[in-house]
């Protein structure tokens, strides 16, 4: 059995290590577009903060392919793949067949088109070699300025504050984190930032660079001009699909995969950032990309290549990191429709949320239902319980669970007492 993975990241290098547990003797070749082995974007932040050494980031070396005998083509990027002669395309002019193909092509930044975006000093953070190049930039004392308030603006913001710049970020929605947090939430982050020195400029826009040989300011939508040695766009990504056109593949926005994780092409799966799968949140297929959830689809996206047919649960979106010493977690739906919502939190509708906020302690936690079947989360400040809470989305709860959550006592012991 020929298997050939196109992505050398959380997805692709999963699902080669299952199908090399179920498929001992199948030929197993991965094309990664950057030249290293696997490592963990996740932490390129921290990196370009100076809290991760470049060592620490690698989860593999080649040996580790070597010995799982695993062929692996870096610097490579497939260019088309034909679903009729089981080919896939790539940049060097190379055809390679395959008999189960895995689509782990991950997701690209989005880029910003105004005048200057292309000067020297201007980013996006989403590789080993963005980061490397950003710190190049990004000397001590100097000025730094993040397009974007979502969790690459941050993770990036942090970066950079960690590094002795002064940041300032130009978001363009009415409040942080605006996919991932509510109101009340996104306002106690962006205090804890401000309170750090970071500067937050809130439904505001970057309309032009300037500069000559670099980068050195920033006009932004209100007319203000502001200094900038360093630019940093985390405006967001798109899953890398464009090179599917004429595949006969079925995209959305990203590849519609089914419960095993295949696609609308018997034989060619599709998982992490570039797979439209199910939500059991939302109830519909969406893209969560997230590394959490691409690990677990390319575990499963594997096993079912190789022949151990294993349904995929769903995923949800969840997320958690610490700004500025203050926790966040979060998962599902964090801010549902409000028409129909009365004062008390409950709802005509289906949705109903109960929530505990302490603004001076930092202290916030949101429960968000639809009938009894918990959807969404937030928790702010103190983690205790929230990881355990957030596992239970998708499911009926009782009403103790909540109250103990929101008061921070929830315990995983508690569930099925």
């Amino acid at each position: 059995m020929r298997y050939l993975i196109l992505g050398n990241s959380a997805a692709g290098v999963t699902a080669a290590g299952a199908i090399r547990r179920v498929d001992p003797s199948g030929e197993i070749t991965i094309v990664g577009d950057e030249p290293y082995p696997y490592y963990a974007r996740v932490l390129t932040s921290y990196y370009l903060g100076g809290l991760v050494t470049r060592d620490g980031l690698w989860l593999a070396d080649e040996n580790w392919y070597r010995r799982q005998g695993i062929r692996l083509l870096t610097g490579r990027r497939a260019v088309a793949v034909d679903g009729a002669s089981r080919r896939v395309g790539l940049d060097d002019g190379r055809e390679i067949p395959f008999d189960r193909l895995l689509v782990a092509t991950g997701a690209a930044p989005q880029q910003i088109n105004i005048p200057g975006s292309n000067l020297p000093g201007v980013f996006t953070l989403r590789t080993l070699d963005d980061a490397a190049a950003i710190r190049k930039f990004a000397r001590p004392g100097g000025r730094a300025l993040v397009v974007g308030g979502g969790l690459v603006g941050i993770k990036a913001a942090e970066g950079l504050h960690a590094r002795g710049l002064n940041v300032r970020l130009v978001v363009s929605s009415a409040r942080l984190l605006s996919q991932v947090l509510d109101d009340t939430s996104a306002e106690l982050v962006h205090r804890v930032m401000t309170d750090a020195g970071f500067t937050i400029h809130l439904q505001e826009d970057v309309v032009a660079l300037e500069g000559r040989e670099k980068v050195t300011a920033a006009v932004l939508r209100s007319g203000v001009t502001v200094p900038a040695d360093v630019v940093v766009v985390g405006k967001g990504v798109q899953p890398n699909v464009a090179f599917l056109e004429g595949s006969g593949l079925e995209v959305d926005r990203g590849i519609l995969v089914d419960e095993y994780l295949g696609t609308s092409i018997q034989g060619v799966y599709a998982a992490g950032d570039v797979a439209q799968a199910y939500d059991y949140a939302r109830q519909e297929r969406r893209i969560n990309a997230i590394w959490g959830n691409a690990v677990e689809q390319g575990r499963l996206a594997g096993f079912n290549m190789a022949g151990r047919r294993t349904p995929y649960r769903g995923g949800i979106g969840r997320n958690s990191l610490v700004v500025n010493g203050l926790g966040v977690i979060s998962g599902g739906i964090v801010d549902p429709p409000r028409e129909g919502q009365d004062k008390s939190g409950a709802s005509d509708g289906d949705y109903y949320v109960v929530s505990r906020v302490d603004k001076k302690r930092l202290y916030y936690r949101k429960a968000v239902l639809k009938g009894r079947r918990l959807v969404g989360m937030v928790a702010i400040g103190p983690p205790e319980g929230a990881g355990g809470f957030q596992s239970l989305i998708g499911r009926e709860v009782k009403e103790k669970y909540i109250v103990s959550f929101l008061d921070g006592s929830f315990t995983w012991a508690m569930v099925g007492r």
